[in-house]
C-alpha cells in the first residue's frame, strides 16, 4: 500500500472507532470512561485495539465541541458523560 492508501485507512478506522464509542454512550444514564469501556461489545473491542484512554478522552471532547454528548464531573473529579437527544425544531408559519 502507498502513504495515500495508509492515511485513509487510518482515517477510516479513526472514523469506525469514534462511532462505535459514541453508539455506546447512553442517552439516559451518565456514564464515566469504566462504564462506557464495559458497555462496548467484545466483537467491536476488537476494532478498537488502537483507542487509549487519551484517545478515548479526546474523542470525548471532540462529542462535546460538537454537541452529540454532555458533561458533569462528580465530587471525585470524575468525569460523566451522557449523549444529548437531538430535538427536532418546530417551525411556525405564517402566510
Amino acid at each position: 500500500m502507498n502513504s495515500k492508501t495508509d492515511k485513509n485507512l487510518q482515517h477510516d478506522d479513526m472514523d469506525l472507532a469514534k462511532e462505535i464509542i459514541l453508539e455506546n454512550i447512553s442517552f439516559f444514564e451518565w456514564m464515566n470512561m469504566e462504564n462506557l469501556l464495559i458497555s462496548i461489545k467484545s466483537e467491536d473491542l476488537t476494532l478498537l485495539d488502537e483507542v487509549n484512554m487519551e484517545v478515548l478522552e479526546s474523542y470525548l471532547n471532540e462529542f462535546i465541541k460538537e454537541g452529540l454528548v454532555e458533561i458533569k464531573h462528580e465530587a471525585k473529579n470524575e468525569a460523566f458523560y451522557r449523549r444529548v437527544q437531538i430535538k427536532k425544531k418546530k417551525f411556525l408559519k405564517f402566510f
